[in-house]
């Protein structure tokens, strides 16, 4: 239950309202009550059988009073106005009595209302903060498709089972205390003979409810699945459709589906045992009170009156309506304890990158970037990706990384701006270890343009832009003539306020890698991180592309994976990895006089991401 707890702490910004709804059930409650006690006096009325008091009393916040009073005022319009007048009176105070009971209970709704949808938006936003701040190593550890789960799926099954149950928390206990004093009042004897009973209701109740939580966290985990199969499915269809795998994909799917149906069945038989089940127990409830309560009216020494047993049945009638809400609001919290698990595995997350307390801030870099005898290995794997890593790159030098797939390239720039840290070793910018450094003020000194560009669903201004609100047009413009975008952006619909779709997919392959680099000249970075920009354009766009690049490099500090000999001939050094190591260094015409790794993979022209 910690974990249920967790998750009612964002209940604190709104507690005024939280007590409010309270408080208006709490009314709502009391005028429910009266509208039902005054069955009693209406069949005593009709069947001639009460007695009034004579005078009233002085008024206080008593049940004796109040009931004393009542009694007086009702003999009086008996005796001046006639009993029909008297029945009518009543039915008035039922009517006023009802309106004002629906009042608060609307009241009571609607602020929680308020509350559910508030406390849900500041899961999500919670939610997003932490993911965007994790390090990249929890989602090589994670599905995507299962993280977006948790994030759309997850949070949804808490809203519809956990936040729409606060009406349980703010309204029906309220009910059920009030409604169970009054039936104290009426009769202990035969309050206590049901209470008895609800115990038994209760662990029946609850070894259901626990099946059913362990139930639902495996079909929320296979929901995890399919949602993670699909979005493959949709980022791959061209490769599904040219390879006339229609047919294989659809039957995983379905098969994947039919077992989450299954699974999502048995968890939808085992809810809908709350109702039913409720209402036997509300049944025999009711059956045993009238059984205790008919003996007690029909015995020789009668303790209830047959009117007030009535008014007893009615208001205890009303009980039923809570208990069953409180039943059912303990089996969808049963059922959003398993997505509050899943969700609490993103919001109980640990930073393993994170700042020190007395991180230092770096604005900009002057002299080298240094790699001591740096080690590193993912989370996954058992091996070092990287081994006694020694690197110095000075500053305005231009340096290239070349080796194999899968030979350590990309993780070395990754270590840079902290994406991951290292196993051992240090790295160092001007001859500060980068873990004393605020990790913000780190990622401020890099650019990047990768080989495969990154744009959002937003117009082409915020895609360059990327969150800078401390940019104009003006100054978008010119990184995007830099860029050699300008021209194609001035004819698109709208320009700058174009919007580009998801990924992009509005731009050619080479008109993304232009918005991409203009985001990076507009950022102006003094380390430039390149992931052969080129690799996949055909020659026009690639000169366009090459051009950019080449203004971008002006002035700056630039690392590159390489793929293509032409992008790296002119490089100040050539880096060659090989199995995690550096095992050469040098320039282009160096390196093939050595004839070694290099000389080979440019014979063999096999310069891979």
């Amino acid at each position: 239950m910690r974990k249920f707890f967790a998750i009612l702490r964002y209940l604190i910004p709104y507690w005024r309202k939280s007590l409010l709804s309270v408080l208006c059930n709490l009314l709502a409650a009391v005028f429910s009550v009266i509208s039902f006690t005054m069955v009693i006096p209406f069949l005593s009325i009709l069947f001639s059988k009460q007695n009034f008091n004579p005078n009233p009393v002085p008024f206080a916040l008593s049940v004796e009073s109040v009931q004393h009073n009542f009694n007086y005022l009702l003999g009086y319009i008996v005796n001046q106005y006639g009993t029909i007048n008297a029945l009518l009176f009543i039915i008035g105070i039922v009517l006023v009595f009802t309106l004002l009971k629906n009042i608060f209970l609307f009241t009571g709704k609607y602020l929680i209302i308020h509350i559910r949808t508030g406390v849900i938006k500041d899961i999500r936003n919670e939610l997003i903060e932490k993911i965007l701040d994790f390090d990249l190593s929890y989602f090589s550890n994670e599905k995507r498709g299962d993280i977006i789960s948790k994030m759309i799926v997850d949070v949804k099954e808490i809203e519809m089972s956990i936040i729409s149950s606060l009406e349980m928390f703010f309204k029906d206990p309220v009910l059920l205390v009030v409604y169970i004093y009054v039936l104290f009042l009426m009769s202990a004897k035969l309050t206590l003979i049901a209470l008895v009973l609800f115990p038994v209701s209760a662990i029946i109740i609850g070894r259901i409810g626990k099946s059913l939580r362990t139930k639902t966290f495996r079909g929320q985990q296979k929901m995890g699945a399919l949602m993670g199969m699909l979005e493959e499915v949709l980022s791959g269809i061209k490769i599904v459709k040219a390879f006339n795998a229609e047919h294989t994909v659809k039957n995983r799917f379905v098969g994947m589906n039919e077992r989450f149906t299954q699974l999502f069945n048995r968890i939808g038989q085992r809810r809908a045992l709350a109702n039913p089940l409720s209402d036997v127990i509300a049944t025999v409830t009711i059956l045993i009170i009238m059984w205790f309560g008919g003996k007690m009216v029909l015995s020789p020494e009668a303790t209830i009156s047959s009117q007030v047993f009535i008014g007893y049945l009615a208001v205890f009638t009303q009980v039923i309506a809570p208990a069953r809400s409180i039943s059912n609001g303990y089996y969808n919290i049963q059922k959003g304890m398993a997505s509050i698990l899943r969700v609490n595995s993103i919001l109980e997350h640990t930073y393993t990158i994170k700042d020190k307390d007395d991180a230092l801030l770096m604005d900009d870099f002057k002299q080298s970037i240094e790699f001591k005898n740096v080690y590193f290995s993912y989370e996954t794997e058992q091996k070092n990706v990287l081994k006694n890593i020694n690197l110095k790159i000075n500053k305005g030098e231009t340096i290239a990384l070349v080796g194999a797939s899968g030979s350590g390239k990309s993780t070395i720039v990754d270590l840079l701006p902290r994406f991951f840290d290292p196993d051992q070793g240090e790295i160092l910018i001007d001859n500060i270890p980068i873990t004393d450094l605020r990790i913000t003020s780190l990622r401020n000194l890099f650019g990047y343009v990768n080989q495969q560009p990154v744009l959002f669903n937003d117009t082409i201004y915020h895609n360059i832009t990327l969150g800078d609100e401390n940019v104009d047009l003006a100054m978008v413009q010119k990184a995007a003539k830099s860029a050699n975008a300008h021209d194609f952006i001035s004819k698109t619909a709208h320009g700058y306020q174009t919007n580009l779709g998801e990924s992009g997919d509005k731009l050619s392959l080479g008109e993304k890698q232009r918005i991409t680099i203009a985001r990076a000249i507009l950022k102006n970075p003094p380390i430039l991180i390149l992931d052969e920009a080129t690799s996949a354009l055909d020659y026009e766009s690639e000169y366009m592309v090459r051009e950019a690049i080449q203004n971008l490099m002006k002035n700056r500090t630039t690392i590159a994976i390489a793929h293509r000999l032409s992008t790296i001939k002119n490089a100040d050094r050539i880096v060659v990895i090989k199995n995690g190591e550096i095992v050469e260094q040098g320039k282009h015409d160096e390196l093939i006089s050595q004839n070694g790794v290099y000389a080979h993979l440019f014979r063999m022209e096999t310069f891979n991401s």
